[in-house]
């Protein structure tokens, strides 16, 4: 091999010795988190062994109170109510009063009272996209470079 094949070779080389080193530490701290959380929770919790001093506990005795006697009350009675309400008539004199104004909702807006997460970042199939161009760059740029 070429001085510079041979430099290129060497930085690859450690590149994915430091992944699989990294992925070999996520591994361990997932692997050893379990453990430990499985010892925490297998562990006994302490308790205090001082000794308990007998006291004596008040009981709750209820005294009665007398029964407030039945007082006449009146029945209630009916009281006429307008339920329809009229409606004046216009006549050519009264100018009309336009409607209040309402407020109207906005596309993509999201009412008062609900939150939601945005949706943000690239997501899987774009991760894979930008993975696989990348890729290509670097073929791409080997070719041309061995091309010269």
């Amino acid at each position: 091999m070429t001085g510079n094949n041979r430099l290129f070779v060497l930085i690859a080389l450690f590149l994915v010795g430091m992944l699989v080193l990294g992925l070999l530490a996520i591994g361990g701290v997932v692997i050893f988190g379990t453990i430990n959380r499985a010892q925490q929770a297998a562990r006994p919790t302490p308790t205090s062994t001082l000794a308990v001093i007998a006291q004596a506990t008040p009981t709750f005795t209820s005294t009665p109170s007398p029964t407030p006697s039945p007082t006449n009350t009146s029945l209630p009675t009916a009281t006429p109510t307008k339920v329809v309400q009229e409606t004046p008539t216009p006549t050519g004199e009264e100018t009309p009063t336009p409607p209040a104004p309402t407020s109207t909702p906005v596309p993509g807006a999201t009412p008062a009272g609900e939150e939601t997460t945005p949706e943000t970042g690239i997501g899987g199939l774009g991760a894979a996209l930008a993975a696989i161009g990348l890729a290509g760059v670097l073929f791409i740029a080997r070719r041309l470079r061995t091309a010269s």
